[in-house]
């Protein structure tokens, strides 16, 4: 049992990304499929040759980066817990994804995603399998990303970093202040 409850904030994490590929899949079928909405062949190849391509190769760059980033700073968080270095933790919660990168981000994979609705699909389950899987694979990737930075409350922090040290204040990490609001709600796709 105590294994369950150690997998359980991992387990979580897939909570999002099943709800958005369910979302982004029903969806396409109500608006797209069932309506029987076509935007034409020659659209269609130009949608799957050059936008989905070129947004997935900029996602893909720019997504390999930040994980990058996110990756480096979370090893650097487990050394400063390892080491009980306090003021060494304090310091990584200021280097945070920037909300511009967070948005640019969002907006590609949205794109995506409707670039992927957009194409015709003669069989439904081809239709929901493609949709789906891109929506679960992009959300995913903004569940893991966010809360690999986020040492206060991210999943993979949880059992690593002491309470007393989550609990401080983003403003003020330092301080011997505790906050009931330390906590921040993951954003949205």
């Amino acid at each position: 049992m105590q294994k369950l409850s150690n997998a359980r904030p991992y387990l979580s994490i897939l909570l999002y990304p099943t709800t958005i590929a369910v979302l982004a899949a029903g969806l396409w079928y109500v608006l797209f499929y069932h309506t029987q909405f076509d935007v034409g062949k020659s659209d269609e190849t130009a949608l799957t040759n050059t936008l989905i391509p070129v947004l997935a190769a900029f996602h893909s760059i720019l997504a390999a980066a930040v994980l990058s980033k996110v990756w480096e700073e979370y090893k650097t968080i487990r050394r400063c817990v390892q080491n009980h270095d306090r003021e060494g933790f304090a310091r990584c919660l200021r280097d945070r994804i920037p909300p511009a990168i967070h948005l640019l981000l969002a907006v590609m994979s949205v794109l995506i995603v409707v670039g992927t609705m957009l194409v015709h699909y003669d069989n439904v389950g081809a239709g929901i399998l493609v949709v789906g899987a891109i929506s679960f694979v992009l959300a995913l990737y903004w569940q893991v990303a966010t809360n690999l930075d986020n040492p206060q409350c991210g999943a993979w922090y949880v059992n690593e970093v002491p309470t007393e040290w989550r609990t401080q204040t983003n403003a003020d990490p330092l301080s011997s202040k505790v906050s009931t609001s330390a906590k921040e709600s993951p954003p949205f796709l």
